[in-house]
């Protein structure tokens, strides 16, 4: 009797205490739906990876410093790779923009969506997934052709977005310190050619130059790296190649412009190029080993830690963080091909042919792609130990990840 009296008590002081926190915290709604995240592959991972581990607030308080906690540690997520239809990146070069928009709304009706398919072999999405709380968008492209979109959709049902081109636009400008006594200086964009056939990163850098009141100048020096994203989803040698000589083109381009300002950052704009920053940083070295006048405090920016630093301030903002102290199951799917389609429209391996993803007009109503759980069984072992050689964080949560039913 005296030790029920004793459990009896810790359950009261337990219910008291979490009453009080609750009351303290000013997430008076806290909401236990996931976090949405889409992108058009595997780069989108390295987004999640910033939202599993960021930690630039304190949990608490909500004040702008660090508390060694993550700040998003009691989401859940639920994670969309449209890898059946990548890269992006090609879709307005191959006058597709209209289609592109049509398959990034897509996603992000997905990610809206209770349903989804077990497997590639169920006609319908019939089994059970949870609706998200608000949707990162991770891929730049789709940020550059279809945030305006995705924005609009998700309003009707309460559902805040994020964009990775302003979040990374902002830290870029916050690291150099911008502001109207800002000395000239020059930004770099290594994105895919959609991204850059956009404008979505010089318009942004001018608005956000503007509102700072940067009067200075600063160009914004593009580079369009064609098959650097394809080559990284596919594990492929010629990555470290591809993303050295479009870094060397970046800098020349600068240097040929008659420009005289210092390039003092370069800006990510794929989620897949943080996988090749270790070249990307021998690059920087050569190139200062042959003359070229790279700052000391040159950086790269990958725009996905300040994504995650958005993602926690739009959810505490509107009483939306989690409060549970052990997350539910997260999910990750992504789509493949429909394996009922013509065999024209198909690879001998069951994709879609190039042909057929670039020819679709965007009205098509026919059923392409099916997004699929994400597990090992469906994809092998291999892709799973390339992401937690990089992705430690990433590779846990889709180990422990919620079976869908």
């Amino acid at each position: 009797m005296i030790v029920q009296e004793h459990i009896r008590n810790l359950r009261r002081l337990a219910v008291a205490c979490a009453a009080v926190a609750f009351a303290a915290s000013p997430c008076l709604h806290a909401d236990e739906a996931p976090i949405g995240v889409f992108d058009s592959g595997l780069g989108g991972f390295t987004v999640l990876e910033s939202l599993l581990d960021t930690d630039l607030y304190d949990n608490v308080t909500g004040r702008p410093e660090a508390d060694g906690r993550p700040d998003l540690a009691c989401e859940r997520f639920v994670y969309l790779g449209d890898q059946a239809n990548m890269p992006y990146g090609d879709y307005a070069a191959a006058g597709k923009s209209d289609l592109l928009r049509r398959l990034i709304v897509d996603d992000a009706e997905f990610l809206l969506a209770t349903n989804c398919h077990r497997s590639v072999a169920d006609r319908a999405p019939t089994a059970a997934k949870p609706r998200a709380k608000i949707i990162v968008i991770a891929c730049n492209t789709a940020t550059a052709w279809g945030l305006a979109d995705v924005r609009r959709r998700a309003a009707g049902e309460g559902v805040k977005v994020v964009g990775v081109i302003e979040a990374g636009v902002r830290a870029t400008l916050d690291m150099l310190e911008a502001g109207p006594a800002s000395r000239p200086f020059a930004i770099g964009v290594l994105a895919t050619p959609g991204t850059i056939a956009s404008g979505a990163y010089a318009r942004t850098i001018r608005q956000e130059l503007k509102a700072r009141g940067v009067t200075a100048e600063v160009p914004v020096v593009d580079q369009g790296c064609a098959g650097l994203a394809d080559a990284v989803e596919a594990g492929s040698p010629a990555a470290d190649a591809i993303a050295r000589s479009n870094l060397c083109a970046l800098v020349e381009h600068h240097r040929v412009s008659g420009s005289s300002v210092p390039l003092r950052a370069v800006i990510l704009g794929c989620t897949h190029y943080p996988f090749v920053l270790a070249t990307l940083n021998r690059t920087v070295a050569e190139l200062r080993s042959r003359g070229e006048s790279l700052p000391p405090d040159f950086r790269f920016v990958d725009p996905a830690r300040y994504t995650a630093a958005e993602c926690f301030r739009l959810l505490r903002e509107s009483g939306r963080l989690s409060t549970s102290s052990v997350p539910g199951g997260s999910m990750a799917f992504l789509s493949v091909a429909n394996p009922d389609l013509p065999s024209s429209c198909l690879t001998p391996d069951g994709a879609l042919t190039r042909e057929f993803k670039y020819g679709r007009a965007a009205d098509f109503r026919e059923v392409v792609t099916r997004p699929v759980p994400f597990t090992r069984a469906a994809f092998g072992d291999a892709v799973f130990a390339n992401i937690a050689r990089l992705l430690p964080r990433t590779a846990a949560l889709l180990d422990s990840q919620e079976v869908v039913r």
